[in-house]
C-alpha cells in the first residue's frame, strides 16, 4: 500500500497528484476520443474563460466556425491560405492552421449524432464541390471522417468493442486514407495533411518503415510544425507500438534536428502535450532542464500562455523542482488554469507544498491508494 507521509512536501504533493489523478490502465490500441481529438489539434483556446490571452484564438476559433457553418467558402479558402503561407502562430505559439483545421474537422461535439455528422460531411463535400482543386476542404473531410471513426470504436479497451463497432472503425479510417491519398498532389505544401495521415497510420497499424518514410515527409514540408511530432511520439509510446524510452529518444533526435530554439519549443511542446497534466507522466524519461529551455524559448519567441505558465508549475511540482515551481507561482499569482488543476484547491494545495512546514493533505483525499 502506497501511505502519504507528511515530510518532503515534493513527495507529499507527487503522491496527492496520484490519489487526485488516476493514471489510465495501460491499453493497446485503445485511446479515448478525447484523446484521439487532443492528438489531432491542440487546442485552439486556452480553456480558462478568464484568460484575456486566449482572446484573440478563440475569436479565430469563432470566426472560422461561424463562416463554415454559414458555407462562405471563398473566405474560408482565404483564411487557410493565409495560415499556411504565412506560417502564423498565435501567442504560446499555436498555430493558426492547427486551429483552423480545428474549427471545421468535426461537427464540435464528442457527443454529436450520427445525424449531425451526416451533415458537416455534406457540408464539406459542397466546399469541394465550390473549390475542387482546393486540398483544405479534402484535409479536413479526411480529419472528420479519422474522427468519425473512434466515434464508432468507442473509448473501451479492444475487448469492449464490438464486431459493428470495428469494421466501422476501419472502414472510416479506410476512407480518410483514400481521400488524402486523392488530395495529396493538392497538399504539398500543407504540413497538417502529414499529421492527419499520421493519425491513420496509428489506426491502421502502419510498419515502423513506412512511419518513417512518412515523418521524414512531413520534416521536408515544414520541419516546425510541432503537432506532427507530438503524434509521433504518442505512437512509440508502450501502449502503442514502442518500448520504454523510445518516445523520449525520439522527442530529443527531432528537437536535435530541427535545432536552434525553435528544436526547443519542439521538446516543450511534446513535454507540454504527454506529460501534463496527468498523475504520472507518459514520457518520464524527458529531461526536465531541456523542457525548461524549451519553455524558455518559446516565451522569447511567442510569449507565454496562463495555461503554459500554470503547466510548467504543475510539472516542475510534481519532478520536485521547488525553486523553478516557486519563480513560475510568483509570476502566476492567483490565475489559476483550470485545464490544469480542475479545481482551485488543487492549485493552492500545490503552493503550499512548496512552504517547509509540513503539508496536510486536503481532507476529502484519501490515505491509501494500491
Amino acid at each position: 500500500m502506497l501511505r502519504i507521509r507528511l515530510v518532503a512536501p515534493a513527495l507529499a504533493f507527487f503522491t496527492f497528484f496520484a490519489f487526485l489523478f488516476a493514471a489510465q490502465p495501460r491499453i493497446h490500441p485503445a485511446i479515448s476520443i478525447r484523446t484521439i481529438a487532443r492528438q489531432a489539434v491542440a487546442p485552439a483556446l486556452d480553456e480558462d474563460g478568464a484568460d484575456a490571452e486566449s482572446e484573440a484564438a478563440g475569436a479565430y476559433h469563432v470566426t472560422v466556425l461561424d463562416l463554415f457553418n454559414h458555407e462562405n467558402f471563398a473566405q474560408l479558402e482565404d483564411i487557410g491560405q493565409a495560415a499556411r503561407s504565412q506560417k502564423s502562430r498565435f501567442r504560446g505559439g499555436g498555430w493558426k492552421l492547427a486551429a483552423f483545421y480545428g474549427a471545421i474537422s468535426s461537427p464540435g461535439s464528442g457527443t454529436a449524432t450520427d445525424a449531425e455528422w451526416k451533415a458537416h460531411f455534406e457540408r464539406l463535400q459542397r466546399w469541394i464541390a465550390f473549390r475542387p482543386d482546393s486540398s483544405t476542404p479534402r484535409v479536413a473531410l479526411a480529419d472528420s471522417y479519422l474522427r468519425f471513426a473512434w466515434k464508432a470504436r468507442g473509448s473501451g479497451t479492444s475487448d469492449t468493442v464490438t464486431p459493428e463497432g470495428r469494421k466501422l472503425f476501419f472502414d472510416r479510417a479506410e476512407k480518410a486514407r483514400e481521400i488524402l491519398e486523392k488530395a495529396k498532389s493538392l497538399s504539398t505544401s500543407d504540413p497538417h495533411w502529414f499529421l492527419v495521415m499520421h493519425k491513420v497510420s496509428r489506426a491502421q497499424e502502419w510498419t515502423p518503415q513506412q512511419a518513417k518514410q512518412l515523418l521524414e515527409e512531413a520534416y521536408n514540408v515544414e520541419p516546425n510544425y510541432y503537432y506532427f511530432y507530438d503524434s509521433y511520439a504518442f505512437s512509440l509510446l508502450p501502449r502503442w507500438y514502442g518500448k520504454p524510452g523510445d518516445s523520449e529518444a525520439f522527442a530529443e533526435s527531432i528537437a536535435d534536428r530541427v535545432g536552434t530554439s525553435e528544436g526547443d519549443v519542439i521538446y516543450f511542446n511534446i513535454a507540454l502535450h504527454e506529460n501534463c497534466c496527468k498523475a504520472r507522466p507518459q514520457m518520464p524519461a524527458l529531461s526536465w532542464d531541456r523542457v525548461k529551455q524549451g519553455f524558455a524559448s518559446s516565451e522569447q519567441l511567442y510569449r507565454s500562455t496562463n495555461f503554459q505558465r500554470n503547466a510548467m508549475a504543475y510539472m516542475a511540482v510534481r519532478g520536485g523542482d521547488k525553486e523553478f515551481a516557486q519563480q513560475i507561482f510568483g509570476r502566476i499569482g492567483d490565475n489559476w488554469s483550470k485545464r490544469v488543476w480542475r479545481e482551485k484547491r488543487n492549485f493552492d494545495y500545490a503552493k503550499d507544498s512548496l512552504s517547509l512546514r509540513p503539508v496536510t493533505p486536503h481532507p476529502t483525499t484519501p490515505s491509501t491508494d494500491e
